[in-house]
């Protein structure tokens, strides 16, 4: 078992499994968005079921918020290097790796996501703000809206922006919002889900600014919050998560579209 920790400065290899004592979820589980995490004693444990299955990061930044800062909070499952950075950033304290893991993607990957991991989320010149700098200065709080009454927000405003970071095949084969001010940014990369690592650069050339009032949009509300959690960390300061999504929840056979988020208000929508 290899465990990732200190916001990567630390990467070590233990013979046997590693406890983790307290709670132990599976990060895709249905209903986890209304458990409490607040009182759980030792740790929170997150299981990854597949990585493209991100809901879990978005678990992490709730809990730590619950639970406050130095919460012990563990990733394990089906993660690829380049999501530990991400991982840390959405709250974990540990990223425990089995020897398989590891393996499959090589030693060495793990330890470039390690040294890539504190470099982001602190500065050591001391000339320029650290994002962890920055979430505490601005206090920023991201507002959730439900699709319509994102869709209103947006109108009323002169420069907000809808930001959908959906894959290209969603925009594709699905659709996108009919929205004049909106901007297709993929949060997770198509077809393997991977995290897209120029997700703010990207965000930066589109024109976004820090001041720059966005509303983020994915199918169901999952990816836009750990965006947003992202861009919030990044120092973004007016940030809203549309809670469902283009597609909404999956009605009582299994579809989305027809229960809430864009579509299923009936808001204007084209395909690519």
């Amino acid at each position: 078992m290899w465990v990732l920790k200190e916001q990567g400065a630390v990467f070590d290899h233990h013979d046997g499994p590693v406890s983790e004592a307290g709670l132990r979820v599976d990060g895709g589980k249905p209903g986890l968005q209304e458990q409490a995490f607040d009182g759980c004693e030792d740790c929170l444990t997150f299981n990854f079921p597949s990585a493209a299955d991100g809901r879990a990061f978005s678990y992490a930044r709730r809990a730590q918020r619950e639970r406050g800062e130095g919460s012990r909070i563990i990733a394990t499952g089906n993660l690829m290097p380049d999501q530990a950075r991400m991982a840390f950033q959405c709250g974990f304290s540990e990223i425990h790796l089995d020897d398989e893991l590891v393996s499959r993607h090589g030693e060495e990957a793990w330890r470039q996501a390690m040294d890539v991991a504190p470099d982001q989320l602190y500065t050591k010149s001391g000339k320029a703000p650290s994002i962890w700098d920055e979430r505490h200065r601005h206090r920023v709080k991201i507002q959730s809206l439900t699709a319509p009454e994102a869709f209103e927000a947006l109108q009323e405003s002169t420069n907000a922006v809808l930001l959908d970071v959906r894959t290209t095949a969603e925009w594709q084969f699905v659709g996108r919002p009919a929205f004049e001010r909106s901007v297709g940014i993929q949060w997770q990369t198509f077809p393997y889900g991977a995290a897209n690592p120029s997700f703010l650069e990207e965000v930066s050339e589109a024109g976004l600014t820090q001041e720059t009032p966005i509303f983020v949009l994915c199918r169901s509300g999952v990816r836009s919050l750990a965006a947003a959690e992202a861009l919030k960390e990044a120092g973004y300061k007016d940030l809203t998560s549309v809670s469902d999504g283009f597609e909404g929840a999956k009605n009582a056979t299994g579809r989305r579209g027809l229960l809430n988020g864009w579509k299923a208000a009936n808001l204007l929508s084209n395909q690519d």
